[in-house]
């Protein structure tokens, strides 16, 4: 079923001022965590090294391309939805929770399989950093993944006309996502790529 497309009239970024804000202050944060990352590589660089190299580059490149293609779906949601065709950006929403669905359970069996190995946090600096760093993204991601749910339920409610108001709130969603695949692009490069 085709909703009836709305109108956004003159150009403006997406979203509202309130999800900028917070993306701001999130790179901030994860700046200084890369920050310090690179420069506790610099002091130590054959721990850092050795590190690396217990890491699955499979496994990152899999989350990496998951997440790359979640992201893809998102913003073919909103594209969708902006058009008229609410069903078709569910369905893209959809999409986009399966990949976040995909990441999480290999994130967890990746540090299953490091930890029983004996790599867990207490091991050294670079897996303290590892599973710190990671392990916020990882709650980034559950917190994409109810926001994600969210916005499945509420295009379910689109029948006729998208407001303004739903189309902004899923700008929002969309951004905060991407944040989530931007953050998760710098941390595969550093621990993963690197060497």
């Amino acid at each position: 079923m085709n909703t009836t497309a709305i109108d956004t009239g003159a150009r403006r970024a997406p979203g509202e001022i309130g999800i900028w804000g917070f993306v701001l202050c999130d790179l901030i944060v994860f700046s200084l965590y890369f920050m310090t990352f690179l420069y506790e590589r610099a002091q130590r660089p054959e721990m850092f090294l050795e590190g690396s190299h217990q890491l699955n580059l499979n496994m990152g490149l899999i989350n990496t391309l998951v997440l790359l293609a979640s992201s893809l779906f998102v913003a073919l949601a909103v594209q969708s939805i902006r058009s008229g065709q609410a069903v078709l950006g569910r369905k893209y929403i959809l999409g986009a929770g399966l990949g976040g669905a995909a990441f999480i359970v290999n994130k967890m069996i990746e540090w299953g399989i490091k930890i029983s190995a004996g790599y867990d946090a207490q091991y050294d600096l670079f897996f303290q950093l590892y599973y710190m760093m990671t392990g916020l993204h990882f709650l980034h991601v559950l917190v994409g993944m109810v926001v994600l749910t969210y916005l499945w339920k509420m295009t379910a409610a689109i029948r006729t006309n998208v407001t303004p108001r739903q189309v902004r709130f899923l700008e929002n969603g969309a951004i905060y996502w991407h944040l989530v695949d931007l953050i998760w692009l710098v941390l595969f490069a550093l621990f993963y790529l690197i060497k």
